[in-house]
């Protein structure tokens, strides 16, 4: 099963520790805030990216599932 990582802006605070974890993955926008560049990952590598978060603004879901 593949996965989608969820960002939550408001939580976001732009360390950047997601993109130096998997740069190919995820981006800061031009606002300091992490972007998923990828719609789906394999569980390990998404959960390594959740994991790399200090604020935990980052979440898991299922690819091809409304974040709602």
């Amino acid at each position: 099963m593949d996965f989608q990582l969820i960002i939550d802006r408001d939580t976001c605070v732009g360390y950047g520790e997601c993109v130096a974890q998997d740069a190919e993955a995820v981006e800061l926008d031009h606002q300091g805030c992490a972007r998923v560049r990828l719609a789906s990952l394999d569980r390990a590598r998404a959960e390594r990216i959740c994991a790399a978060c200090p604020v935990g603004a980052i979440a898991l879901g299922e690819a091809g599932r409304s974040a709602a």
